[in-house]
């Protein structure tokens, strides 16, 4: 027999919101101003919410982690929903099947405010943009206003990719390229340029060609490249100038590279001309300079990480 929820008593609500699964909070909160309110004072706790860009559309989704305590407990809680967002529906996806939900007069700007409002998040985890038209981007950055991380993927055209970067990277924290977008081996200096949390390339098959000068402009705390097309002449030339004391360099937190996985770096020449100390394993390496400051290098075969202390 069917309940009239809103009619139990308070404790008897708050006991029927924790059994809701999340797509079912969600459908709660569409009812009414109080249905929202309601769900939204339950508190959830969601681990993700990411955001797809397509054509006038946005693909939602939205990750349950209900139970904390016991993460590895198979609980029926715990479950990701896929939602496509279009003006006044959405298409929701629970893994058995599409069913399609209408909220008369919603925009896209109105599903993506009412989601962050239920589970009270300030912005998107993860926004992610695909191959959008050029006049679209400027619409993208009035719908998801902050997110944490902002992804470019692989599927985005170059032109779309960069104008995507400096049209939306006021918006992120954190930024992913999933491709290389560069024509010529000077392009990339200007991506490096601006302040942000961390930045990183991704594509192994076309490797992103690096130099020290790209280095030496670097405005990023957190930078990582894979796959990073530089010479070892050219680390330990960017070495030399960070133990110089160059003034014109300002040491992000830390530097990740990853070259071909056919090449393996050799340690030798990398610090060719520079003291340093080994640890034990042979994989880390210790750098000071006469102000105090220190780099911790790390090498493991196609791979080496700057850490600035």
């Amino acid at each position: 027999m069917p309940i009239r929820l809103l009619f139990l008593s308070v404790e008897d609500i708050r006991y029927a919101l924790r059994c809701m699964n999340v797509s079912e909070l969600i459908a709660f909160s569409l009812c009414s101003k109080r249905t929202k309110n309601l769900a939204k004072s339950s508190n959830r706790i969601i681990e993700l919410i990411e955001a797809e860009v397509f054509e006038n559309r946005i693909r939602l989704g939205v990750e349950d982690d209900w139970d904390q305590d016991d993460p590895d407990q198979d609980d029926p809680h715990n479950e990701f929903i896929s939602l496509d967002l279009s003006d006044s529906f959405i298409n929701i996806d629970r893994g058995n099947g599409i069913e399609v939900w209408r909220k008369q007069g919603f925009t896209l700007s109105n599903w993506i405010a009412h989601f962050l409002s239920i589970f009270n998040k300030e912005m998107v985890h993860m926004f992610i943009i695909n191959d959008v038209s050029l006049s679209y981007l400027g619409t993208i950055k009035q719908l998801i206003p902050k997110c944490q991380k902002l992804k470019i993927s692989q599927f985005c055209s170059n032109d779309v990719a960069k104008v995507a970067f400096r049209k939306l990277i006021s918006i992120a924290e954190r930024v992913v390229i999933d491709k290389n977008i560069f024509d010529d081996e000077n392009d990339i200096s200007g991506y490096l340029t601006p302040n942000l949390r961390s930045l990183s390339f991704l594509d192994v098959e076309n490797p992103f060609k690096l130099t020290v000068n790209d280095l030496l402009v670097l405005n990023i705390a957190n930078l990582s490249i894979e796959t990073a097309n530089i010479t070892v002449k050219e680390m330990n030339r960017f070495i030399k100038l960070w133990m110089k004391g160059s003034r014109t360099f300002h040491p992000p937190e830390n530097i990740r590279l990853t070259l071909d996985r056919r090449i393996e770096i050799n340690v030798q020449e990398v610090f060719k001309g520079i003291e340093y100390q080994e640890d034990e394993d042979g994989y880390l390496f210790q750098l000071k300079r006469e102000d105090g400051k220190e780099l911790i290098v790390f090498i493991e075969d196609n791979y080496i990480v700057f850490c600035f202390k």
